[in-house]
């Protein structure tokens, strides 16, 4: 066993389940806090500038998700690996596998960033974009070209997490956030650079820089990580990318084919109310994923915690960290969502304060009622993916994304050539989340029950680093 000095962060990671997941899950919901509100803001300072500068932001969107998909797939496919190397003690292994989720990075987001260079007119042409094309590529422009600089900045947060800092991973983030809230009105309004929407982009890159510098601090240049990364001598690793990729690339795709849904999406949304039903949508649904932080918080720890444990061979705790994580984020969404529903016009009001954009307000209070409903399905689900990232399982997530996405399209569009409207599209994805969540966690549990019988009897000697679990 090559256990290395292990932190403290390492050894509550390794320890009691639900230690460990609230540990992991806090400095990840707070952090997420800051960055939404950072996001919201941001929204408020372009809300400012009109309703196509609004619309814009929606439409970008899903070109810059899946830029981001790259970063991600890669950091939580990394964290899965690494947190299961740590578990079994190979503290070379983990060490490589961050290596090899930087250099990954570094290639894949200089490869994607250009080739979305290449195609974002027409791209945007495409999805219906014509009255604020302008406005898209101004945004879009600055994003790809610092997508280096983004990426890096993901993965390393995620690794930091992968051995269990998740504080520290919450210091950057929220790092960035302060930054960009300083950096957005200076930028975008005259009274600073006046650069218009182009200039909440640059405000973006430039927190994500100096975000950036303080993980390259930790990582390169201080004793406060348990990982080392030692990028001389830059090569692939068949094995470790393999086992990196496992999840990785499912976890990739999931975002891609988000993205693409979010873009058709898109489409009937504008059939349904033009421009204007973007910006709704948009804006909606910022405030939405608000409200899901804290299952994006649980989301994201039972990764690393639930791989330790199966490194560990301690799959009582897998159990454990899955159902408490579910019990949890239950009764939080439950909390969140009485107040957005009993609340919606104090809320909205962030995003309809100008006269240009006022018209869109009961839109957007019908939508964020209505996605209250389907707020508490979705705990189950999200941890439920996570729960099979953790083990390597990470086509199961991918077909549980695709699955819960598809039946958006073809239920939404039904809803809106039928009755019309931005409220029939609303009325459509509520209900086709909650049957894609539904279906998603009996796949978990099943998955589960069938996990602990089979491997009720193993010890950590009977499996090797790499072993893949049987799906």
């Amino acid at each position: 066993m090559e256990n290395g000095n292990r932190t403290k962060d390492v050894e509550v990671l390794l320890g009691a389940p639900k230690k460990a997941m609230l540990a992991m899950a806090i400095p990840v919901i707070i952090a997420m806090v800051v960055q939404n509100l950072n996001n919201v803001i941001d929204s408020v300072w372009v809300a400012g500038l009109g309703p196509d500068a609004l619309a814009a932001v929606g439409l970008v969107f899903p070109i810059f998700a899946i830029l981001i998909s790259i970063g991600n797939g890669i950091g939580v496919g990394s964290s899965s690996a690494i947190a299961r190397f740590i578990g079994m003690g190979l503290k070379d292994k983990a060490d490589e596998a961050s290596r090899q989720a930087v250099f990954m990075t570094i290639v894949g987001s200089i490869v994607i960033a250009i080739f979305l260079l290449i195609i974002d007119r027409p791209l945007f042409m495409l999805l219906g974009a014509d009255d604020a094309i302008d406005e898209c590529l101004a945004y879009v422009t600055p994003l790809l070209i610092c997508a280096p600089i983004i990426l890096v900045n993901v993965v390393l947060a995620n690794l930091l997490r992968s051995e269990g800092a998740s504080r520290k991973s919450m210091y950057s983030q929220i790092l960035t956030a302060i930054i960009n809230i300083i950096l957005d009105p200076i930028f975008i309004y005259d009274y600073g650079f006046g650069m218009g929407i182009a200039g909440a982009a640059w405000a973006t890159c430039i927190a994500m820089a100096c975000s950036l510098l303080l993980l390259i601090y930790w990582y390169f240049f201080s004793d406060a990580t348990y990982l080392k990364i030692n990028l001389k001598n830059p090569r692939f690793d068949g094995p470790i990318d393999k086992e990196i990729m496992r999840v990785g690339l499912p976890a990739s795709l999931e975002m891609v084919f988000i993205s693409f849904v979010s873009m058709i999406s898109n489409s009937i949304i504008i059939m349904a109310a033009g421009t204007d039903g973007v910006a709704i949508y948009s804006s909606t649904f910022r405030i939405i994923q608000i409200a899901m932080i804290p299952l994006m918080g649980l989301g994201s720890a039972i990764v690393p915690v639930c791989a330790a444990a199966y490194g560990l061979r301690r799959f009582d705790n897998i159990k454990i960290s899955y159902f408490y994580a579910i019990k949890l984020g239950t009764i939080m969404i439950a909390i969140i969502a009485a107040v957005m529903f009993l609340f919606p016009d104090t809320i909205v009001t962030l995003f309809t304060y100008d006269e240009s954009t006022m018209h869109l307000r009961d839109g957007m209070i019908y939508g964020l009622q209505a996605c209250c409903v389907f707020l508490l399905f979705v705990p189950s689900g999200f941890i439920t993916a996570g729960f099979f990232q953790s083990l390597g399982m990470g086509t199961k997530s991918l077909i549980c994304t695709v699955m819960r996405n598809l039946i958006v399209i073809p239920i939404c569009y039904v809803f809106v050539i039928t009755v019309g409207g931005i409220e029939s599209y609303w009325t459509g994805f509520v209900i086709a989340e909650i049957i894609g969540t539904i279906l998603t966690t009996a796949w978990g549990l099943y998955t589960l029950k069938v996990l602990l019988k089979e491997r009720a009897g193993d010890k950590p000697s009977q499996l090797s680093a790499t072993e893949t679990l049987s799906p």
